[in-house]
């Protein structure tokens, strides 16, 4: 079982990350406008978690349907945010050629799997469900802003919140982030790649997707090296 499988489908995964709805609601509005879509446009939220995200593009407009692997999170969506939803794995997604307008990728959500080729067939993915036109917008930490902050810390592990134990460091190859969490108990990791701005760009462009734009936040600024949040808008030719 891969770390996902795992931590998403913990029921202490909710406790963990129980601001994150706060979180959502002052983001997902600017990441529904970067997404630049008129109203009405087929949007799919890939992975759509408990669906935190949905009601900032249904404010846009957007006719929305959400995805994800994660069977408790999907049951929690579909209580709170009814909606269109699947079950799927990000690398083979059950959706037909061409059927979307736009997908929102969000919260590093790109760079769960241990490989290379993993990585990549999620980006082939959405673009082949995307129509010619359609647009991916991709939000990823910003691998700059996120050396220098664990430049500051060591390998120590710390409260956080009274909840649960945690650390954060760098695999040995540099590549990955490791996110150790304990909570009564249990230990949960992320391990997530964080890529630097090359290899975001040759990934999407190996796709076939074309970058109009990159922020450095959900409010539109301008990408920089250091920016907490990497976020490419591509188009489908």
């Amino acid at each position: 079982m891969q770390w996902f499988e795992r931590d998403f489908d913990h029921p202490h995964y909710f406790e963990i990350y129980r601001d994150k709805s706060r979180e959502a609601a002052e983001e997902g509005p600017g990441l529904a406008v970067l997404l630049d879509l008129p109203p009405g446009s087929r949007v799919l939220d890939l992975p759509c978690g408990w669906g935190r995200l949905r009601p900032a593009l249904l404010q846009q407009g957007y006719q929305v349907a959400g995805g994800d692997l994660s069977a408790m999170n999907l049951h929690r969506h579909a209580r709170e945010f009814p909606g269109p939803l699947a079950r799927l794995d990000l690398r083979d997604l059950p959706f037909r050629d061409g059927c979307a307008d736009g997908i929102l990728c969000a919260y590093t959500s790109w760079g769960y799997f241990a490989t290379d080729a993993e990585n990549q067939r999620q980006l082939d993915e959405f673009a082949r469900v995307l129509r010619p036109g359609g647009t991916l917008l991709l939000d990823l930490a910003g691998r700059g802003f996120f050396l220098r902050a664990l430049a500051t810390l060591d390998d120590s592990w710390y409260e956080v919140e009274g909840l649960y134990r945690e650390r954060v460091r760098l695999s040995s190859d540099g590549r990955r982030f490791l996110t150790d969490r304990i909570m009564d108990g249990v230990r949960f990791q992320h391990d997530i790649w964080i890529p630097t701005d090359e290899e975001a760009r040759a990934g999407l462009e190996a796709a076939g997707l074309e970058i109009d734009t990159a922020f450095g936040n959900v409010r539109g600024a301008p990408w920089n090296p250091f920016a907490e949040r990497w976020i490419y808008r591509a188009t489908k030719p």
